[in-house]
């Protein structure tokens, strides 16, 4: 008996129990909610087992509620939301209701959430969200979302939304939504959308819309829409449309539409019209129309109307090409060629008003031709 008494006071000589100050002062000495830093320590040099809010422990540390933290390198548990904000380092395991330092390195589970204050590094699972005032990394998973005013970088998934002040980069996943307020890079999935205010590059898909301020570039999948504001590059699917304020090149979709600023370039497929600004170029076909300010180069194909200022390579119209100047062959119901044609139309009218080639149909007109020859039935030419 003697000596487990002796054991005993042993044990508790080399634990501190102590309601004892923070070895260091709050930064915020005007505060009216002053920490208590009351403790049971089980170890030495801040080492061992501690139970209450020690502010600076090596081991395991057990706490109702955190505050004013300095470092905790271990295991800490604690049952409670903190006071205020805790602040400090934890490093190693944090468990809790809600997980809270400065920055956390390794892994947290919340069951409420996980907070950090300038960064969370690691695994952080939170039941209802994962939130830092500054950057996020790793593997991060919010039951509603995964939140940050800094970069989230991993694989992170947000039951309802995955959001960043600034760059999203990654295995972004959003039950509803993505939004970056800078870049999203990786494989990127938004229920509903996908929103970048600069640059959206990789794997994008949303059931409804992705939007982009930035350029986008990759595999872009929109259900209904893929808008964005500086260019888009890739294979680009958009169940009603595709929108650019500049240009969009590579393999392009549009259910109904497909709509640039400036230039549409590659296989270009638009449900009723492919219209462009500048210039539409590589293999075109839509239903409706091809429109374009400037130039449509290529094969193109339309169930009604072609309209360009010159149209250059194969052109297969079912109804009606109404260009400025034609190099290479338009086979149409109605060619009217305002300008200069080079080349050959096929059609029922054919209208060329100055013709350096040939023209094959029922009626066949060139301004340029003299006398008879400039309305020919089945066949017209000119050879300067």
């Amino acid at each position: 008996m003697r000596k487990l008494f002796l054991l005993l006071f042993s044990i508790i000589t080399c634990a501190t129990l102590q309601a004892q100050e923070d070895d260091r002062q709050s930064e915020d000495t005007t505060s009216a909610n002053e920490c208590s830093h009351a403790s049971l320590d089980l170890g030495t040099n801040h080492g061992g087992i501690s139970f209450g809010n020690s502010t600076r422990w090596y081991g395991l540390r057990i706490n109702f509620a955190d505050c004013d933290l300095d470092q905790i390198n271990g295991i800490n548990i604690t049952f409670w939301k903190p006071d205020d904000n805790p602040g400090g380092e934890i490093n190693g395991v944090a468990l809790g209701l809600l997980p809270s330092a400065s920055t956390i390195n390794g892994v947290s589970l919340g069951l409420g959430g996980v907070q950090g204050g300038k960064g969370l590094n690691g695994i952080s699972i939170g039941g209802l969200a994962v939130v830092s005032q500054g950057h996020i990394s790793g593997l991060n998973l919010g039951g509603l979302a995964v939140v940050a005013e800094g970069n989230i970088k991993g694989i992170n998934l947000g039951g309802l939304a995955v959001v960043s002040n600034k760059s999203l980069k990654g295995i972004n996943l959003g039950g509803l939504a993505l939004v970056s307020q800078k870049s999203i890079w990786g494989l990127n999935f938004g229920g509903l959308a996908v929103v970048s205010q600069g640059e959206l590059l990789g794997v994008n898909f949303s059931s409804l819309a992705l939007v982009s301020h930035g350029e986008m570039e990759g595999i872009n999948f929109g259900g209904l829409a893929a808008v964005n504001e500086k260019g888009m590059t890739g294979i680009n699917f958009g169940g009603l449309t595709l929108v650019s304020g500049k240009s969009i090149q590579g393999i392009n979709v549009g259910g109904l539409a497909i709509v640039a600023k400036e230039y549409v370039q590659g296989v270009n497929i638009g449900g009723l019209a492919i219209v462009a600004e500048k210039e539409i170029m590589g293999l075109n076909y839509a239903l409706f129309a091809l429109v374009s300010h400037g130039d449509i180069n290529g094969l193109n194909i339309a169930a009604y109307k072609v309209e360009a200022e010159n149209v250059s390579g194969v052109n297969l119209i079912m109804g009606w090409t109404d260009i400025e100047n034609l190099q290479g062959i338009s086979v149409s119901c109605y060619n009217k060629i305002s300008g200069v044609q080079n080349g050959l139309t096929i059609g029922l009218f054919n209208v060329a008003g100055e013709l350096h080639g040939a023209q094959i149909g029922l009626i066949n007109i060139a301004k340029n031709n003299k006398g008879l020859a400039k309305v020919l039935p089945i066949f017209n030419w000119h050879n300067d």
